[in-house]
């Protein structure tokens, strides 16, 4: 934390994100889930991703990991490329629940691409043992 004068500043993250591409750019978005939502489906972005959870609380899901909840005042990020984000639901049953998001975006590809039904169920066996839509036997 750093405090000069009448400002305090504290970090909510420190990461190495992945090599950042020559011409990329950022984007801020705030994103607004309904009450109980199931959120964005399943998407990979074209560049690393940072967030703060600014209102309730959000299941989180990346691919290898296991999903977690992040709540009001926590940050997360993803590193977007070939990493699939699964789940971003709002865990709040009667409140929204809203994130701030940082997005650096390679040249020339969109930040967001949707996965389609066949890459989901061909890229289950990548998520955690917990998320698999498919479990082992």
């Amino acid at each position: 934390m750093l405090a000069a004068g009448n400002v305090t500043v504290t970090d909510l993250l420190c990461v190495t994100p992945p090599w950042i591409p020559e011409g990329a750019h950022a984007m801020t978005q705030m994103i607004e889930i309904p009450p109980a939502d199931e959120g964005v489906q399943p998407h990979r972005h074209s560049g690393p991703v940072f967030g703060y959870v600014l209102e309730g609380s959000i299941l989180f899901e990346l691919e290898g990991e296991a999903p977690r909840k992040i709540e009001a005042g926590e940050a997360f990020w993803e590193p977007g490329g070939d990493v699939v984000h699964y789940q971003v639901a709002n865990l709040e049953q009667h409140n929204r629940s809203v994130f701030l998001a940082v997005c650096l975006c390679a040249p020339g590809v969109d930040m967001i691409t949707m996965l389609d039904p066949d890459e989901i169920v061909a890229r289950d066996h990548l998520r955690h043992p917990s998320a698999r839509q498919t479990k082992s036997h």
